[in-house]
This record gives structure tokens, sequence and C-alpha cells, in this order.
């Protein structure tokens, strides 16, 4: 009976044995899967059996943690190991996690006092992002220490709250790894020796790294070295990642082949001459990231030559996400060279806004500028925003001193300018300009006291911009060996489109101008307004040609128009009741309205009638009337007709300027009493009227009349009383009293005079003269040759000559 139960019993045993390991692999899967699914692990694979040694062999094992694969063959396990041959671990992008922002805790794993010993023989690991697949071996030679060989060589210490270790990598894993098209990762080169340590919330990461960046566009090498220590963490609560950077040696070197990437230009050499090929860059102790907030304390990049640069960039903060709209940072610049004597920048950027100032000092101007200046120093300040994805609103100043410049045949001192620009948010801009210079010269010309105000002001918005203009200008002086101008000033104003139309208003020496302009690619044409307005503020420019020249009275205005770039115009003038005083020479109420123009440097005036109402020189010259023109340069004057000594005189034509010509002068209906009583005193009257002609030779400055005659018209007489000369060779040459004696009463019936003037004033007349003495009942033929200084006489008369010396009383003492 007992035999027969316990050989059922152990046919039942010996079933239910052969049935579980049959029916092994849906059992454990039955049993083991839904614990591994509370955790998130899918068994989806489990192939195993039992060896005669009693150890478990499993062929294969398939797991599936958040959508990452896990495939495990050659399994063998016992109490004391467990070895694997092969594992693939397959990386995919991890699914969206419902309890994303669930905190992450301090590991509190439950490890076992005793467990098998793990060795996997290779693990290869996959992913897309991966350029090949990562293969590494991993041995546990003691109880939770791990060592992992491979690509990756590393060793780790699991404990109950941590996981802890070190590894190396380099770049040649790198490379593996990172699947990219960017060929500069070929140029990188790196290796690094990491400790490292997780406590479920903070990974963090402290050892060496060595890197070098060797790369070369067309001919310029740059080379980046870093070495160093490099300390790591991250929290995954918070997701703020810690770099502490500042044990770090960072070098970056340039050969001098980089200067050949600046543009050929003017300026290309200059450039070169300034930029250092050796730099070292400092970070801060650390740099942090959390989420997509990244903040740099401090960066300084300097450079290692004779040529200093010290760039300081300060409080960086940016989001990585939208670097432009979030960056926030401070900038430094400071420069010397031994060409630049010193460059400051100080910005603060803000987004899209920045704000700072500058200055630059320079000893003298770069070879390739276009001037030479020696003491340049310009500063300025500014406030941008928008100046990156729109239009710029804000303000930008600057200020420039100069000592001295040179250009283009300029020379000038002590400049000083200050420039700002502002636009607001209507695009509204304006730019104001002014400037002072103690003086400038231009070859004969030299200018002192220079002030300017520019002001321009437009709307830059949609549609075709137009800009106004306002402008004023004073100079005190402008000197030339030929003229000198006082008191310039001009005030300005313009519209700037697609041409400039603009228009000055100019005051110089006190003369008044309207000048208006248009310029334009095509053309330029322009007009000058000159007002009615008084002529004595001429004088301060006659005076300068003819210090006795003065105009005491008198009106004139005028029109210009033409072409500056045809170098052409056409003119209208009107001179009224104008009166000038040369030394004791008197003309009075000139009258003349006269147009011409000028072309291809050529000036011409149309004949034109003048009116002079009166001319005093000694002698009186009343109602004189001419032609006057200008032909290609030269001023003529002619059909000039007057009144003088009761009677009337012409001149035929006069060429002003001409060294060497003649001018024939004729006189008509002369009232003889008054030419001889030019001498009050003499004590002759000689009545009757007298006509001649005088051929005036003008030879290089020098006045003479030659051949010349006078004759009478009709009858006359002369009587001689009182006269010294006379009476003394009476007394003298008793022998001729008879004959003397008929002048003192003669009626003349015909008298000529051949007429010569030397140009130092002395006149000779050759007189023949017929008559009758009605006393003496005698016919009379009279010679005389008579010599007198006509100079002297005209002389004495001026200044015997009552209304001029009142108007050279009146304004010889006057300025301008």
């Amino acid at each position: 009976m007992f035999k027969r139960v316990g050989l059922i019993v152990g046919v039942v045993l010996l079933s239910t044995l052969l049935l579980g390991y049959v029916f092994r692999l849906p059992l454990l899967q039955w049993v083991i899967a839904p614990k591994l699914d509370k955790v998130g692990v899918t068994l989806n694979c489990l192939d195993f059996s039992i060896t005669s040694s009693l150890n478990i062999h499993a062929d294969r094992v398939c797991l599936n943690y958040q959508n990452q694969q896990l495939q495990l063959t050659g399994i063998t396990a016992n109490t004391k190991r467990v070895d694997i041959e092969n594992a693939v671990l397959t990386v995919n992008p991890l699914p969206k996690n419902k309890n994303a922002n669930q905190l992450a805790k301090n590991l509190d794993l439950a490890i076992p006092l005793n467990r098998p010993l793990i060795n996997i023989k290779q693990l290869v690991v996959k992913s897309e992002e991966f350029n090949k697949p990562l293969k590494i071996s991993i041995l546990e030679p003691e109880l939770n220490k791990f060592n992992v060989t491979g690509d990756i060589n590393a060793s780790a210490i699991l404990t109950a709250n941590k996981v802890s270790g070190q590894f190396a990598v380099n770049d040649t894993l790198l490379k593996q790894v990172i699947n990219t098209k960017n060929t500069l990762i070929e140029d990188f080169n790196f290796n690094t020796q990491q400790a490292f340590s997780f406590d479920g919330i903070e990974l963090e990461l402290n050892g060496d790294i060595s890197s070098q960046f060797a790369h070369t566009y067309e001919q310029c090498k740059v080379n980046v070295l870093t070495t160093g220590k490099l300390a790591t963490r991250f929290n995954l609560n918070s997701q703020a990642l810690i770099l502490n950077t500042d044990l770090l040696n960072n070098k970056i070197n340039l050969t001098p082949s980089c200067t050949e990437l600046i543009p050929p230009s003017e300026y290309a050499g200059f450039i070169s001459k300034q930029v250092p090929l050796n730099w070292q860059l400092t970070l801060p102790q650390s740099i942090g990231l959390e989420g997509s907030e990244l903040s740099v304390p401090v960066i300084n990049l300097m450079s290692e030559s004779d040529k200093q640069f010290d760039i300081l960039i300060t409080d960086t903060t940016l989001n990585i996400k939208s670097p432009l709209e979030n960056l926030q940072t401070n900038l430094s610049a400071q420069i010397n060279t031994p060409d630049i004597n010193n460059i400051n920048v100080n910005a603060r950027l803000a987004g899209t806004a920045i704000k700072g100032d500058y200055a630059i000092a320079l000893e003298s101007l770069p070879e390739f500028a276009p001037a030479t200046a020696n003491g340049l120093s310009l500063n300025g300040h500014f406030d941008i925003s928008g100046f990156i994805d729109s239009k710029p609103i804000g303000f930008i100043n600057a200020k420039l001193t100069l000592n001295s410049v040179d250009a283009f045949d300029i020379s000038a001192v002590q400049y000083q300018g200050d420039l700002t620009a502002k636009m607001d948010k209507q695009l509204n801009a304006e730019v104001a300009l002014t400037q002072q210079l103690k003086s400038a010269e231009y070859k004969e010309f030299k200018v002192t006291d220079i002030s300017n105000t520019l002001t321009a002001k437009a709307n830059l918005g949609v549609g075709e911009l137009f800009a106004d203009l306002t402008a004023k200008t004073n100079i005190k002086a402008v000197n030339s060996p030929d003229i000198k101008l006082n008191n310039i000033k001009v005030e300005s104003t313009g519209l700037q489109s697609r041409a400039l139309k603009a228009t000055h208003y100019v005051f110089v020496n006190d003369v008044e101008l309207v000048v208006n302009h248009h310029v334009s690619s095509q053309a330029h044409p322009f007009e000058v307004i000159i007002p009615e307005q008084s002529v004595l503020p001429l004088n301060t420019v006659i005076n300068q040609f003819e210090p006795l020249a003065q105009l005491t009275e008198g009106e004139f205005n005028g029109y210009i128009s033409g072409d500056v770039n045809l170098q052409n115009a056409s003119f209208n003038m009107d001179v009224r009741h104008a009166s000038a005083l040369y030394n004791d020479y008197l003309a009075s109420d000139l009258n003349s309205i006269f147009s011409g123009e000028y072309n291809s440097g050529k000036l011409n005036v149309k004949p034109t009638t003048f009116n002079l109402n009166e001319f005093r020189a000694g002698a009186v010259v009343k109602k004189i009337k001419g032609l006057w023109q200008v032909s290609n340069n030269t001023a003529l004057i002619n059909d000039v007709k007057g009144s003088v000594f009761g009677g009337e005189f012409s001149l035929d034509t006069y060429t002003v300027g001409k060294p060497n010509q003649v001018a024939n002068v004729k006189f008509e209906n002369i009232d003889a009493s008054k030419l001889v009583t030019l001498d009050d005193k003499s004590g002759i009257v000689l009545t009757g009227r007298l006509a001649g002609s005088l051929p005036v030779h003008f030879n290089s400055g020098k006045i003479e009349i030659i051949d010349g005659s006078l004759f009478s018209q009709g009858t006359g007489n002369l009587k001689i009383t009182n006269n010294a000369a006379f009476d003394a060779v009476m007394q003298q040459q008793q022998e001729l009293q008879p004959v003397l004696g008929l002048l003192t009463n003669l009626d003349i019936q015909k008298l000529n005079s051949s007429v010569a003037l030397k140009n130092d004033g002395w006149l000779k007349l050759g007189v023949n003269l017929q008559g009758y003495n009605k006393a003496e009942q005698q016919q009379v033929n009279f010679n005389y040759n008579h010599e007198e200084n006509v100079f002297t006489l005209l002389r004495a008369l001026r200044l015997s000559d009552e209304i001029t010396q009142k108007v050279e009383q009146q304004y010889s003492q006057k300025g301008n």
C-alpha cells in the first residue's frame, strides 16, 4: 500500500516537475511580468534552461523601459555570478511623461548584501543620433564595484544613496558617436578624465581636460588650446547646470597669414598692423544654465603683445531658445597699440537695446587717411533700441576735436565738432552738427573763427524720403592777398529729397544777399538776389583795392542766375544815386542799370548807359553821360559826353586796364573866361568860346597829351590887369612895352594853340593870338609859349573846393 502510494506521489511530483520545466517560460512570464510592469518595465521575451551543473542559462531576454529597448543574449547565472555574452541597448526618444513635473528623489537603493557579480562581455549602444554604435564591456570584480572598458573607460561604485566613479573619453569617441555633417568636428581634439557622483538629484563631474581646435580657413590657421580643470554640476529638479571654468587656461593663436583675409583696400595694411595674433581667454568661476536661461558672470579676452586689446564681458544672461531677444550683458573694450593711443568702449546690451559711451584718442591719422591730423580725440555716448530687427530708436552722440588737420590743400587748427543723431518711435529722425574752427587756410586764403550749426530732420517711414535742413554759419574774417572779408553770416534752409533745394541768407561786410540753388545729379541751377541796400558797406572791399576811394552815398540791387555745373550765369544790376570820393576827387549821383552774363570764364556786359550828375576835380564837370560795357573780361567806356567850363566835351573810347591806348577828348563851346579864371588871382580876363581836340595817350600807367589843339569859336576879348609876371616883363624889357601894351585890352579875332602834356603834369601851350586893339587902332598877331604844371594847379583848386572839403571831412574818418 505505502509502496503504491509512494509510487503515485513520485509520479505526480515528476509529472509536476516535467510540466513546470516544459511550461517554464509562460509560467515565469506569468509570475514576473506583472511585477516588472509595476516599475514600467516590459518583459517581451525570455528563454532559459538549467544546466547539468545547476546553472541557469538564458538564451535571450528582451526588456523595454520608456521606449528604450534592451536585449540580452548568452546569459549564465548562478549564486555567485551572472555572465552576459552580449547586450544591445537601443536608445530612442523618450515618450511624453505625464509625471514630468515630478521631482527626483535622493537615491535609496535596496542593495542586497549578497548577490551574484555581473559581467557583460559586450554591450552595444545604438541610437539614431550616433554615427556608429558604442561598444563597451562591464566587469564587476567586487560587489557593487564596476569597471567599464572599450569605447569608454570608466569605473563606478554603487552604494545605497550614491553612484560614484570616474571615466575617460577623447575626441575619437566623440567623432564616432556624434552624427553630424559639420566638418569642423574633424578639427577638434580633446581628452578628459572626470570623477563623477550621482545621488539621484544632482550629478557632479570634476576632472582634467585638454582640448585643441585647429582649423584652417583659406590661408588662415586658427589654433585654440584649452587645458586645466573643469567641474560640472547638474540638478535634475531645477534643471540647473553649473560649470566651474576659472581653472581653465584658454589660448587662441592666429598665423600672420590671417591678416590676408582683410579685404584689399587703402586701410587694409593699417588694420593688419593693429590685429594681435595671440590671445588669452579667461572664463568665470561658474557658468550657469537653468532650464533655458544661461548666465555668465564674466569673460575676459586679452591680447598677448604690445598691441593691447582687453575685452571684458560681464553679467551676461540670455535665453538659449531666443538669445537675441533676451540677451543682457555689459561690454567693456580697451585698445592700445603703437598707432592707436587709446580706444575705450563701454556698453550695456539689453535685448535689442544698447546703451553706453566711447572714447578714441590718436596722435595722428593713419597713413591711408586722405588727410593728416594731430591730436585727434573722439568721444560720445549712445542709447539705441530695436537696432537688430527694425529701424533703431534712440540717439548717438559724437564729439571730435583736432589740434590740426591738413586735407585737400586745406590746413585747419583747433577743430571742434559735436554730432547728435536721434530717432523716435514714429521714425522721426534728427541729426544736429555743431562745428567750431579757429582758423583754416586754402592756398592764399585764410579763414578765422568759424562756427557752424547744421540740423537735418526727416521721417524714415514709408514713402519718399524728405529731409528739412537748417544751418547757421559765422566767419569772423576771410583774408587773401587781394581781399579781406569780415563778419560773414549765412543762414540756410533746405529740403533734401531726390535733389537738394536750399536758400541761403548771406551777410558779408553788412552786404545782404539771398542765394537759392537746386542740386541734382543732372544740374545745379542757382540764383542770387541782391535786395536794394546802401552802397556804403562796399567800402570795406573797395578800400582794399583803392585805399583813397570812398563811396559816400547811393543804393544798389541786383539779380544773378545760372548753373554751377555749366559755369555760366546771367545778371542784372541797378546802381542809383551813387557818389564816391577818391582822394580829393568827388563824383556825385551816378546811375546805371546794366545786365550781362558769365560763360566759359568770360564776363560780358551789354552796352549800358550811365549818368553822372557831377564830377569835381578842381574843374567841375557836370551832366556826364556815356556808354560802358564789358566784352570778354575787358571793360570799355565810350561815347562819353558832359558839360565843363560852360561848354561840352566828349570822349570817344577808353578801355579800362589796357596799358597802351589813345583816348580822344574833344571840347566845344568852352567859356574862355571860366578856363582862364581857374587861377582867380592871375589878373587875366579872357572872354569868348573855345574848342579843341586832345589825344590822351596812356602808356603803362603814364598819361600824356600829344599833338593836342585849341582854337577859338568866334570872337573874344583879352584883358590883363595887375598880373605880376606880365608887369615884370614890361619893366624889364621896355622896348617891348609898345607891343605888349596892345595885349592889355585886345579884341580877339582868332586863337590857335598847340597842347602838349607830359606825364609829370607839365602843360605846354604854343599860342597864336590874332586880334585888334581898338584904343591903339592896331592889328595884333601874337605868338606865345606857356608852360605850367596843371596837376599842381588842379590840386590847388580841388583843395579850395568847399563842397569837396565838406564831403572829405564827413567820410575820411569813417570805417566800414
